[in-house]
């Protein structure tokens, strides 16, 4: 491996962000780590990093020979305009660490989703030039970029899938469910009538009040997550309010509350994947085509919001040790040329 790495993410104090930086920089053995961006530390890491902060100076701070990773899920869009602009953009970085003597990734990344096929296609020509390999998350990215003509690209599962939860798991589990919320159209605007989201969550936080259950609202990233929380809250009916309790990112918090509930609703990518880590039944709606294709490759059923909630029932969600072996061998799999 190279003395340094370069990480370039969303790194914004986003709980499955935040776990796919840690099972990089946690399980590799890079000498000195740098984070292209504000100096936010992620949590779980338990090594030192360093930040490269943005300006024209830019040439001037980077580092020679340093692999430079792009890690994330949703790094790769090309649905508007402005995807095609910022794929553009990170095509530079690729060409500026390759000036100066580096190794190029793409990890954890699903692709998609795009508006014209073809023009998107061509922009993933334009990456996999400067790409010495792709780590993709699901099959129908993995089929898109063999289709773009790559032959540098490995499909592994999420990330995620290789943090240790054994700390949390235990027999017992207290009579709560945890529900993951978000803005439902963060990575696809108009996709979901936001209104019908709101109602179906609590539709479900009613109907398990009604049952003396505890229902737990998960934010996996505060500045977003917490306002949405908000609203939902002001909706239920005040006889159920009580049993609601607002669980903000702090920690593993969020993990501890998954841990101890009988059922988790996920409407976040990597609830989902935390859950089936934790082997719990889930009801696991979709918001984006990201859940449906990782959910096809692991055969979780997804639910569509259309404003009721008869009909959906939980399912069993785990994983197989293989695959979380294969998630524990990205920093590996960054070196194997």
């Amino acid at each position: 491996m190279k003395k340094r790495l370069i990480i370039m993410g969303y790194n914004n104090n986003n709980l499955g962000d935040d776990l796919m930086f840690a099972s990089i920089i946690n399980c590799s053995d890079y000498a000195s780590y740098y984070f292209y961006g504000p100096k936010i530390t992620p949590h779980f890491i338990n090594k030192p990093i360093s930040f490269i902060k943005y300006g024209r100076a830019l040439p001037f701070r980077w580092k020679l020979f340093a692999d430079f990773a792009l890690i994330g899920g949703s790094v790769v869009m090309g649905e508007h305009e402005s995807h095609l602009k910022m794929l553009a953009q990170k095509n530079n970085f690729f060409t500026l660490n390759k000036m100066f003597g580096g190794c190029n990734y793409i990890v954890g990344a699903n692709l998609g989703p795009f508006k014209e096929k073809l023009a998107y296609l061509l922009a993933l020509k334009k990456l996999d030039k400067r790409v010495d390999r792709w780590l993709v998350r699901d099959t129908y990215s993995a089929d898109l970029l063999a289709e773009a003509g790559s032959t540098r690209f490995n499909k592994m599962p999420d990330m995620v899938m290789g943090f240790d939860v054994s700390p949390y798991i235990s027999d017992k589990t207290d009579k709560m469910i945890s529900i993951s919320v978000t803005e439902v159209d963060k990575d696809g605007v108009g996709l979901i009538d936001r209104n019908l989201y709101l109602q179906e969550i609590v539709q479900w936080i009613e109907h398990y009040a009604k049952k003396d259950y505890v229902i737990n609202l998960l934010s996996f990233e505060d500045v977003v997550d917490l306002k949405v929380i908000e609203t939902i809250h002001a909706m239920v009916n005040r006889e159920y309010c009580k049993a609601v309790n607002v669980v903000p990112y702090s920690g593993d918090s969020v993990i501890k509350c998954m841990a101890k509930s009988e059922l988790i609703i996920s409407t976040r990518f990597h609830c989902m994947v935390l859950g089936a880590l934790l082997n719990k039944q889930q009801i696991i709606y979709s918001y984006s085509s990201k859940i449906d294709n990782f959910s096809r490759d692991y055969g979780f059923n997804v639910h569509p919001v259309d404003g009721g909630i008869e009909g959906k029932n939980p399912c069993f969600t785990q994983f197989s040790a293989q695959e979380i072996e294969l998630a524990k061998r990205y920093p590996k799999m960054m070196s194997k040329k």
